[in-house]
């Protein structure tokens, strides 16, 4: 008996090194203007960006190249580690816009959180392997599950940063559910979380003030409120085909984090309704290719794994175009592989080389050689 499968996904590898390599003149267009008014150089920003979209694209084939079983033997001292880098970031460890998001390390600079989500993924994903048998029972299997959820939720959205904590939960839950945990148990964990999702907005003001900006459309066009409607104008200002690479308006200024969070505004500017339609198509072609790896995997770790990767990519994506249009008010959360910051660039083509590693190693045919 002979055992036939997939080689790696080059559908995958391909559409992500599309999107970082777009990333490098996207970047470069959205931040030239900030960077010529604070360096007195066009390139300064981009710069550094080329320098992680470099070491991004050496991460996804380091990754793809290391057999992901090796993470559900160490899937425990991974979260662990991520935890408590997250309980260091409490202590006081600010960054410069002094969000307790960061670990700074003289010139560079570390957010945990990145991290923090895909180390949850990888032990969620052991455990349901290793439960599978008894995951259904409450206290023996779901609850342990629930409890590493709930203090990397809590740690995350008490930096604060309630958006990405959000997706993590999201994901999560999303995760237990494909798996042969009860679906009871899950609904019970949803609505028990909204009292307290509610009762932590209330509590901080940022939130409220993001919220409330949204709601009121007619308001003065301050703080988040500019950011939502520049980020739109910009978007119309690109009509059917853009403006052309490099010509865009919104930079210069007029909207903020431009090169980051509302990249995907310039790029709409720039390229028009045919541009981001075609970056949505990339994104639903990956999340597709994803699950496809999911579904077809018969491990049950790199099922669940391939699984949660492929969500936290589709999440990221969604909420961020979701506030670039104006549908949510403004959370903070980038485009994935094509917003500026090392730390998601670089965590989020790590994560996408072990999806290839996964698929690699799919076994989707069995023959039988006579």
């Amino acid at each position: 008996m002979s055992i036939k499968g997939y080689k790696a996904d080059i559908w995958i590898l391909i559409s992500v090194i599309t999107l970082i390599v777009f990333s490098i003149g996207a970047v470069y267009s959205a931040s030239s203007y900030y960077s010529m008014a604070t360096s007195g150089s066009p390139e300064g920003i981009a710069k550094g960006h080329i320098l992680k979209v470099g070491l991004a694209i050496v991460m996804i084939f380091v990754m793809a190249k290391i057999d992901y079983k090796i993470y559900a033997k160490y899937s425990r001292y991974i979260l662990w580690f991520a935890i408590l880098l997250l309980i260091f970031v409490l202590l006081g460890v600010a960054s410069k816009k002094n969000v307790n998001r960061w670990i700074q390390l003289g010139p560079l600079s570390f957010q945990p959180s990145d991290f923090a989500k895909f180390a949850l993924i990888i032990h969620l994903s052991y455990l349901l392997m290793k439960k599978k048998d008894y995951v259904g029972l409450l206290y023996k299997g779901y609850l342990p599950l629930l409890g590493y959820i709930a203090l990397v939720t809590a740690l995350v959205a008490a930096q604060p940063n309630f958006s990405t904590a959000m997706i993590i939960f999201g994901s999560s839950m999303l995760l237990l559910f494909i798996s042969d945990v009860k679906l009871k148990h899950i609904l019970f964990t949803i609505v028990g979380a909204i009292p307290v999702a509610i009762g932590f907005i209330l509590s901080r003001g940022y939130i409220m003030n993001r919220i409330e900006s949204y709601a009121n459309m007619q308001s003065p066009e301050v703080g988040t409120k500019m950011q939502v409607t520049q980020a739109i104008i910009g978007l119309g200002n690109g009509g059917l085909f853009g403006v052309g690479p490099g010509n865009s308006f919104q930079k210069e200024l007029f909207l903020p984090e431009a090169y980051g969070d509302f990249i995907f505004s310039i790029v709409g500017e720039e390229y028009g309704f045919i541009g981001t339609l075609l970056i949505v198509a990339v994104f639903i072609f990956i999340c597709y290719r994803g699950y496809r790896i999911s579904r077809q995997t018969t491990d049950d770790f790199g099922k669940y794994l391939s699984f949660g990767i492929t969500t936290i990519i589709a999440a990221y994506a969604i909420v961020n175009m979701c506030v670039a249009t104006g549908i949510i008010p403004t959370t903070g959360v980038p485009v994935p592989f094509i917003s500026h910051g090392g730390t998601a660039l670089i965590i989020n083509s790590m994560s996408i080389g072990i999806l290839l590693n996964i698929s690699s190693q799919r076994e989707v045919r069995k023959e039988i050689e006579q």
